[in-house]
């Protein structure tokens, strides 16, 4: 997290994840924001485009800060490689999600838009004004 002026600023990042044992396709994305001491985490079958349709997903275990930074890595524990596919920022600290639902303006190479995450799955809504 740092300052922009007045407002802090969170990150966020999609990570490729190839080779983790416990995946039967192979290949997932981990979805990561910035919470804190650690990042909510949210395991996707696909990459979530743009008015795109809903990509399944699930909460899974917090992860480290530093994933935030990590282009690329070998995961611990003989679990595959992630890789960084997108980067972005957000300005709002997260809220609860306690009700299962999200809905967060996230910002990334200069495309302002929603994240939302529901019980239908993630899905990026075009911010319009």
């Amino acid at each position: 997290m740092s300052n922009l002026g007045e407002k802090k600023v969170y990150r966020w990042v999609l990570l490729k994840h190839i080779g983790s044992p416990d995946d039967i396709k192979g290949i997932h994305f981990d979805l990561l924001l910035e919470d804190k001491e650690l990042c909510r985490t949210w395991r996707l079958i696909d990459i979530p485009l743009l008015d795109g349709p809903y990509v399944d997903s699930v909460f899974i275990a917090p992860h480290n800060l530093y994933w935030l930074d990590i282009e690329e890595k070998v995961v611990s524990g003989n679990r595959g490689v992630a890789t960084r596919i997108k980067k972005g920022i957000f300005l709002q600290s997260l809220p609860s999600i306690d009700n299962g639902f999200l809905n967060l303006s996230i910002q990334w190479e200069g495309v302002e838009s929603h994240l939302v995450i529901d019980k239908y799955g993630c899905r990026i809504f075009s911010k319009r004004y």
